[in-house]
């Protein structure tokens, strides 16, 4: 193979790594994932389960029967990084929301989490259907992505986030905002508040990092997966384009 070549080669390499770095893409769900997340939120064990749950809500002794929407829908909540304006992407996949329905009228949403061996499971019941109203709203394209903080709720697409629900956010319903526009927002927000922050240091208040409890039963949806490694694959990328370089450098030096 020729130093040329191979230069060429080196530089593909290094431009498909950062390319499938998780802060370049949000993460994808396929449909088999979607399927799987409302499978996990079907299985009969936990149809008893939402029983009892919708029994307790409602203050009734009798339990209704319980219903799984044929519907899941991927909620993204605000990654730390986009706070930090590392390049990430502004969300990162907190669950997938399934609406479930109780037959006196009773509205609860199962969130589907994916473990660390791909296998999804149920990280929380929580009541109402909040997420699924949302999602509903979204233009073609659009993801729904939550900042937990304030419980602001926007659909983000073609770089623009609008705000679909202000929650504490201060800001006006259907307004909208450039990514650049919404970091700058979201990093006079939280910014000081990072884990590597002097706030966060000092122990301010628990940092960004402090757990934001959810509706239903509080069990908190988990962390993204952690992707310190994709910096080193691209690192490598790089050298091997430098190593390719003085290659040819000294190949055409050679007489």
């Amino acid at each position: 193979m020729s130093a040329r070549r191979f230069l060429g080669l080196a530089g593909l390499v290094a431009v498909a790594l950062l390319i499938s770095a998780p802060g370049a893409r949000a993460d994808q769900l396929s449909g088999e994932d979607l399927a799987a997340a409302k499978a996990a939120a079907d299985d009969p064990t936990l149809r008893a389960e939402l029983g009892r749950f919708f029994t307790q809500m409602g203050g009734s002794s009798h339990e209704p029967s319980v219903s799984v929407i044929d519907e899941s829908f991927p909620v993204y909540e605000l990654s730390r990084d986009f706070v930090a304006g590392d390049g990430a992407v502004a969300g990162r996949l907190a669950y997938v929301a399934v609406p479930v329905a109780a037959s006196d009228g009773q509205t609860a949403t199962v969130w589907s989490v994916r473990g660390d061996d791909g296998a999804w499971r149920v990280g929380n019941i929580a009541s109402g259907d909040r997420e699924s109203a949302l999602a509903r709203r979204l233009p073609a394209g659009a993801t729904l992505l939550h900042e937990p903080q304030v419980d602001a709720w926007y659909a983000l697409r073609d770089g623009q986030v609008t705000l679909l629900d202000s929650g504490a956010s201060g800001s006006a319903t259907g307004a909208s905002a450039s990514l650049a526009e919404y970091q700058k927002t979201v990093s006079g927000r939280y910014g000081d508040m990072l884990a590597s922050s002097p706030y966060a240091q000092e122990g301010k208040a628990g940092g960004y990092n402090a757990q934001v409890m959810p509706r239903g039963d509080g069990g908190p949806a988990p962390d993204a997966q952690d992707t310190g490694f994709v910096p080193l694959l691209i690192f490598g990328g790089l050298l091997l384009i430098g190593v390719a370089g003085f290659f040819l450098h000294s190949k055409r030096r050679v007489p």
